[in-house]
């Protein structure tokens, strides 16, 4: 009895102490604070045994040496991983410096995992880490893509992997998950965006394979098609309505043009036409008619002509003209300026 009446008061004396440091404050959340010894061991036990626990009896269904399926996981990961995660070749990003626990590099030895409990990571995502779960964007087969990746990637050079991601760029999901024909917008908001140069989701046209892209390849140069996926996903993410996603594609200081307006910062762009955009595509059926583009070294510019379906109280057709440049920097591509134009079809 003694013994249990110690147990009994040592459980209550860490309860309250527990409770004692959530209501005090003392236990300091900044990410900047690295955790106490004890905590850090105590999260990393936990994280290691659920990853193993739950990847434990998951099975591999594809070929991890499929080239196809490498280069698809090399362009998905450029896309979004690399600002975490880094790339051969590139130096510490903003984002990484900035999270705690500090995420694994792994283009570095060291770094790699089993094939099932990459997956597991990738498509559930990891608590108190800044890991999010891309299986409720990403089906199966383009997670198992990225982990086919993940495997070819330690010891790969910053040359042979600026090709694989070339190479996977044309065969993204990026033109998926746009807006039903169902969501129409108002009267007015069609007509405040007639004018507008909202720009073209490029979603494949009615009647057509998922993914086939309308566009015009023998314009578009091999070296273009990376940052051409740029351009797509910026598209596919804004039909989504993940803004947050599309604005993390723009570069900081990116040049506008839209409306006859400029916004001269992604900042600016973000508090002014970036959710309105975004609303009207939701209510927009996009067909890519001709594309066009180039890259040398570092730059790239990528234009685009589509045809837009808007959906609402009048329903109308309009001929859109996008221009994008972007430049590349630590093996990504983000966008730099954007000219948006359009007009009613005649």
């Amino acid at each position: 009895m003694k013994a249990a009446k110690v147990a009994l008061l040592t459980v209550i004396a860490l309860v309250l102490f527990a409770a004692l440091g959530v209501y005090s404050g003392v236990f300091n959340f900044a990410a900047d604070d690295p955790h106490w010894g004890i905590t850090k061991r105590l999260i990393e036990s936990a994280r290691e045994r659920s990853i193993a626990s739950n990847a434990d009896e998951m099975k591999v269904s594809v070929n991890l040496k499929d080239a196809k399926l490498i280069a698809s996981g090399a362009g998905e990961y450029a896309e979004m991983c690399t600002g975490c995660h880094l790339a051969p070749g590139m130096k510490d990003t903003e984002t990484r410096v900035g999270l705690n626990p500090r995420p694994p590099s792994f283009a570095e030895p060291g770094a790699q995992r089993a094939p099932a409990q990459q997956f597991w990571i990738i498509k559930h995502g990891l608590k108190m880490t800044g890991m999010p779960a891309w299986g409720m964007t990403h089906d199966d087969k383009r997670i198992w893509s990225m982990v086919a990746f993940l495997q070819a990637l330690p010891g790969l050079t910053p040359d042979a992997y600026r090709e694989l991601v070339e190479a996977g760029a044309g065969g993204h999901h990026h033109h998926d998950e746009m807006g039903d024909e169902g969501h129409g917008e108002n009267d007015d908001t069609a007509e405040a965006h007639e004018h507008s140069g909202a720009p073209p989701a490029h979603e494949h046209a009615p009647g057509t394979p998922e993914h086939e892209h309308k566009t015009d390849v023998g314009k578009l140069s091999a070296s273009a098609s990376a940052a051409a996926a740029t351009v797509d996903r910026f598209q596919s993410l804004l039909a989504k309505g993940d803004t947050q996603g599309a604005a993390g594609l723009l570069d900081p200081a990116v040049l506008i043009y839209e409306s006859g307006e400029a916004e001269k910062s992604r900042a600016e762009y973000a508090s002014h036409h970036l959710q309105a955009d975004a609303e009207f595509l939701k209510g927009a059926r996009v067909r890519t008619i001709s594309r066009t583009g180039d890259a040398v070294g570092d730059l790239a510019w990528i234009a685009t002509d589509s045809e837009l379906t808007v959906q609402g109280a009048k329903p109308m057709v309009v001929i859109t003209t996008e221009t994008m440049l972007l430049k590349r920097a630590q093996g990504s591509w983000r966008i730099a300026h954007i000219h948006w134009s359009s007009h009613k079809k005649s």
